[in-house]
């Protein structure tokens, strides 16, 4: 029997990756162990979208993501050769309008040199085969690639390997849902296409969907889905002729394709567990949800799922709070993937609509809806994945008016320090730690806030949160950032002073007056910091 006093990661994808990078960032080491050989080699998931990338920004990797990718800066949905509706990444309030294309393999060795920066590395071809739990630790047997057994008791197990998840199985928690009638093929490709190629294309054919993905250079990713009489087990091998084929049939005209890298044919569900947590063990990525590729939302929600367990879990294991503090992870995140398991069926059905009558409505109704840009504000900000709140949650409270709100994503601004040099918001977040932001209006009021809340501030113990007193106006006071144009307090709904506690993964925690007893009170509830 080997004791592992630190975590246990099943699997070494992108959630499982960014699961130890940020349990790592926050001072906690941790063992990783996947069941193939190498990281991926195909390309799998392509899309990062802004949450994402603001994500990868607060753990020091956005600017190598940037340079590997290939940007999109919207999404067209075509029927022949009529464009039916586009929505644009530009309206997005981040510092990254736009959507990222680049292949899972990339954004797995990406993951991977971080988390060698870090000190820590994958074990390979080690899988887990079965799992019993106490309240106290879990015991887990793993199988090594020359079949020897290991016995493994550690006090917290994360299960983020897959949708053929081992993890799940092994606590036999259900999958809930169904598969698509409609099977679907994928090639990675060159293509010669008139196509603009900062854009996804989704075409919208009288037998079915195709969608073209470019990730730089002439290289394409072509989805399809095929009608549900024709089975892929009935079919044989899938070829580029294939492809073609259906190009031509639903896609752009004069499109070329070439040079296959990967061709497939596979079916799609829908599905997800009631549970994201039993006890001791977690479940992340796709092992507690799948869903369509419609949408590009798969990778993006599973590592976001990871960047929401990670700070909680460090706080635990550094007696910072109690085990109570992990039952927000089901809370908050399950009703996210529902959402997206929500919104990426409906774009599915809409895609595969057979009923002519049905695919002429919707052919109809598309431009005028996309003419309506609250609308489609609000559909790039659900695949920016920008809208996802925490608003219910037991571990955020509201005390005070104005939006953002409390279970909200905190926004950026740009603010200025005391010598007038530009900082952001976001580079405060950066920290693995709470950030207290004390909005002070006129800067007149400094003085009297910094004692009123400075008996406060004291008792945190250090490393906890980091406290910055935001002035309104240019730098004459002892402040330590400017407002100079009223923007940041006017992108937390305040017109006056307030204070918000911004949690390590970029949601605010509390939003209240500038009161001592409101927030030492929430600290009390949630936290450990006697």
């Amino acid at each position: 029997m080997s004791t592992t006093p630190i975590p246990l990661i099943i699997g070494a994808g992108p959630v499982g990756l960014t699961m130890a990078c940020e349990l790592a960032r926050h001072g906690i080491r941790c063992r990783v162990v996947d069941q193939n050989k190498e990281r991926s080699q195909h390309s799998k998931a392509l899309g990062i979208f802004p949450r994402t990338l603001e994500v990868f920004q607060s753990m020091g990797l956005a600017d190598r993501f940037l340079a590997a990718g290939h940007r999109l800066r919207g999404l067209s949905i075509h029927h022949r050769e009529k464009t039916l509706a586009a929505v644009d990444f530009a309206s997005v309030a981040s510092p990254f309008p736009f959507a990222l294309s680049l292949p899972q393999s990339e954004t797995e060795r990406l993951l991977l040199e971080h988390l060698a920066s870090l000190g820590l590395a994958v074990e390979r071809e080690v899988c887990l085969t079965t799992l019993e739990q106490t309240s106290d630790v879990v015991h887990a047997t793993l199988r090594h690639a020359d079949g020897q057994l290991e016995n493994v008791e550690t006090p917290w197990l994360l299960g983020c390997d897959g949708a053929h998840s081992t993890t799940r199985h092994a606590l036999g928690v259900e999958f809930e849902g169904a598969q698509y009638e409609e099977s679907f093929i994928l090639a990675d490709v060159r293509a010669e296409s008139p196509l603009v190629r900062d854009r996804i294309h989704l075409y919208l054919g009288d037998d079915g969907l195709l969608g073209l993905f470019p990730f730089g250079g002439e290289r394409w990713r072509i989805v399809a889905s095929i009608p549900p009489q024709t089975r892929t087990e009935n079919l044989p091998e899938l070829t580029l002729d294939d492809v073609q084929s259906l190009t031509n049939r639903r896609g752009p005209a004069q499109t070329q394709l070439s040079d296959p890298v990967w061709l497939s044919r596979f079916h799609i569900s829908h599905r997800k567990v009631r549970d994201f947590r039993r006890l001791r063990v977690f479940l992340a990525g796709d092992a507690a949800h799948i869903h369509s590729p419609a949408g590009g939302q798969g990778m993006n929600t599973g590592i976001q799922d990871a960047f929401n367990l990670a700070w909680k879990l460090a706080l635990v294991l550094n007696g910072r709070a109690s085990a109570q503090l992990l039952a927000s992870y089901q809370l908050e995140r399950e009703p996210v993937a529902r959402g997206v398991l929500n919104l990426t069926d409906r774009i599915t059905r809409m895609g595969t609509l057979r009923n002519s009558v049905a695919q002429n409505v919707r052919d109809f109704l598309l431009p005028a809806v996309s003419g309506i840009g609250l609308l489609t504000d609000k559909l790039v900000d659900h695949l920016s994945e920008l809208d996802i709140n925490y608003r219910l949650s037991p571990i955020v409270e509201n005390h005070g008016p104005g939006r953002p709100r409390a279970g909200e994503r905190a926004p950026d601004a740009e603010l200025r320090d005391g010598e007038g040099r530009a900082r952001r918001l976001f580079e405060l977040f950066r920290l693995p730690r709470h950030v207290l932001l004390l909005f002070l209006g006129a800067s007149g009021a400094i003085d009297s806030q910094r004692e009123a809340l400075g008996k406060m501030l004291t008792t945190l113990p250090g490393g906890f949160v980091d406290t910055y007193l935001i002035a309104r106006g240019e730098p004459e006071s002892k402040a330590d950032l400017y407002d100079l144009t009223g923007l940041a307090h006017g992108a937390y709904g305040l017109t006056k002073s307030g204070l918000i506690l911004v949690r390590p993964d970029g949601y605010i925690g509390y939003r209240g007056e500038l009161a001592e007893a409101g927030l030492q009170l929430y600290f009390n509830r949630h936290f450990l910091l006697a």
